[in-house]
């Protein structure tokens, strides 16, 4: 199901990360380096002698996740290591203004405090010529499980993964769980693991997937510490700071035997083959979907047949599904199927000849060609939904399909295969998003919501016109005290005014805008917007993962309107109290 505010956010903070993540064509770094970090690394309060420590520069749109900060560096930004003295302290120097990441490696040890974080690191921003001192990381030893896995005749299992589930306060599967340290999550020749840097807590321990290891056509199941298969039944594993607990042992279900199906995509009309699409095969979970949920795709082969392997016995859907980067003329309604004790062929997918959405893109105000030419690096997507549901946290839309399309060189744009529901659009550039859909006309007509496109249907006369993000919003977040809670961060983002559908009504296009997140000094900026108003949204939220927040308890949003202007940026101030706003919530 789509949520409208919670689509809006995830594209807002995952769009300009991706992007930024993408391979980036080397440049001369002329800035200052006049900045340096300083700090001390403690085990259990005592020096840390001769530990490594990383020193990275990283984007600010993205300096809290720490894989792309360790995995993402350029050559024009810093990438130091360098080792503790013997009291624990450290020095680099030479670093230019900007964003960084300071982790300490260990794999044994963990961040001290109550923090959930597994990696020891740290976030700053230096300003030009500052030295950063007193950036101290804190660890401890952490806590080890370690026990053997055997299959339902007690022979060991051999290489196989297992899996790791934090809990929280209340004993519930915490979400958004990360550890960095995958290589002990496997089991040896013998059967035997050994997990070890983990944060103290409660845990769930499970080996064996139906989605996982064994014979080609038999998977042993899911199986939680000591033998149950069944979440409900598993025993919690309590680890404490620096202790082992041993003796971890599960031994799994009977493996479950696999099946193949397979089948051809044909024409609805003409009964012939369709090569080269794409099938996703997905499992039809009831009850609580606690469970795994199998989901696989594969494409047609020449004379439009396909081959799905590995399956349990249960009931799966099949259905076509578009690239990306390319969209194929059909759609498909869903094939339901049912896997018992043996294959399936001969299934037939029927491939429909869907709607095709043409039109013409527009850029308005812009004469530069440079810019122009960007156009064409730009996909416009076409998402198209079913029915209206209600759900406990908002309106809730079925995903029923998408369509893209290129623009050419003249602006126009046809998407083709675009199954019958609302449509609405986005546009997509996974290296420069500099342009935003400002409205949508059909045929003289404003569409502000999303339409109805119908089976098969030509939707021509289409006028998407953008606006090119060359403003920006700079702003500072005031905090009394001059500090956040331990592990807050605050989260901002720009939302163009008037441009979503509200509850009853999907919006016709994603309404641009743009995301930032404040660094520890309170600074933030949020550039490619288009000139306008925006209602800027101040969102804290305390980290509950390596990579994965929640909202700050007894917290609400501070918003704030703000006006941008072509080509400049506006200069904002926000002012943030989260003690005396806790205060006044109780």
């Amino acid at each position: 199901m789509i949520r409208p505010t919670r689509l809006l956010i995830l594209v807002l903070a995952v769009f300009p990360a991706f992007g930024n993540s993408l391979a980036q064509t080397p440049q001369r770094d002329n800035r200052p380096r006049t900045a340096s970090i300083s700090g001390r690394v403690t085990v259990g309060g005592k020096p840390a002698a001769n530990a490594m420590v990383m020193v990275t520069e990283v984007d600010p749109q993205s300096r809290d996740d720490v894989d792309a900060a360790f995995g993402s560096q350029s050559q024009r930004r810093a990438f130091v290591k360098v080792r503790t003295d013997g009291d624990g302290r450290y020095h680099v120097s030479g670093l230019t203004e900007g964003a960084y990441v300071i982790r300490a490696l260990s794999k044994a040890y963990v961040r001290a405090g109550n923090s959930p974080g597994f990696s020891a690191f740290k976030s700053v921003t230096l300003d030009e010529g500052e030295a950063r001192g007193n950036a101290d990381i804190a660890m401890v030893r952490g806590g080890v499980i370690t026990g053997r896995v055997t299959d339902a005749e007690g022979q060991p299992l051999v290489a196989g993964y297992l899996q790791l589930q934090p809990l929280d306060e209340k004993g519930q599967p915490r979400g958004g769980f990360e550890f960095d340290n995958w290589e002990v999550m496997q089991t040896d020749d013998r059967g035997v693991y050994r997990i070890y840097g983990l944060p103290a807590g409660r845990y769930l321990l499970s080996a064996g997937s139906e989605r996982g290891y064994g014979q080609a056509n038999r998977k042993p199941p899911k199986t939680f510490y000591p033998d149950a298969t069944d979440e409900k039944q598993a025993k919690v594993i309590e680890v404490k700071e620096g202790a082992e607990v041993t003796d971890i042992d599960i031994r799994l279900g009977v493996a479950k035997q696999t099946y193949e199906a397979a089948g051809r995509v044909v024409d609805s009309e003409t009964g012939q083959p369709v090569p080269q699409v794409i099938v996703m095969c997905t499992e039809v979970v009831e009850g609580d979907g606690r469970r795994e949920r199998i989901g696989r795709t594969v494409a047609t082969d020449d004379q439009g047949k396909f081959q799905i392997t590995g399956l349990p016995s249960g009931r799966y859907d099949l259905a076509l599904r578009n690239h990306w980067q390319e969209s194929s003329r059909h759609y498909s309604e869903k094939t339901r199927f049912e896997l018992n004790d043996s294959d399936v062929s001969g299934l037939e997918v029927k491939a429909i000849r869907g709607a095709t959405v043409s039109g013409v893109v527009v850029l308005e105000g812009v004469n530069d060609p440079a810019v122009k030419a960007k156009l064409r690096q730009m996909m416009v997507s076409i998402q198209v939904l079913g029915k209206r549901e209600a759900v406990a946290d908002g309106p809730a839309y079925e995903p029923l399909g998408n369509a893209n399309s290129k623009i050419a060189s003249d602006g126009s744009f046809a998407a083709s295969g675009v199954p019958p529901g609302k449509a609405t659009f986005e546009l997509h550039n996974y290296q420069e998003n500099i342009f935003s859909i400002k409205h949508i006309e059909r045929n003289g007509a404003e569409i502000r919501t999303a339409f109805e496109v119908g089976r098969g249907e030509q939707v021509t006369g289409l006028r998407v016109i953008l606006a090119y993000g060359n403003g920006a919003i700079r702003g500072q977040v005031k905090i009394p005290g001059g500090k956040l809670p331990e592990d807050w961060i605050l989260h901002v983002f720009a939302i163009p005014v008037g441009m979503t559908g509200g509850d009853e009504h999907y919006p016709a296009f994603h309404p641009g805008g743009g995301g930032a997140e404040a660094d520890e000094k309170g600074r933030f900026v949020i550039e490619r917007l288009a000139a306008g108003e925006y209602d800027l949204t101040l969102h804290p939220v305390v980290r509950v993962g390596q990579h994965s927040w929640r909202n700050a308890p007894e917290i609400e949003e501070i918003k704030q309107r703000v006006t941008v202007n072509s080509g400049a940026e506006t200069q904002v101030t926000i002012t943030f109290d989260p003690s005396r706003r806790r205060q006044e919530e109780r």
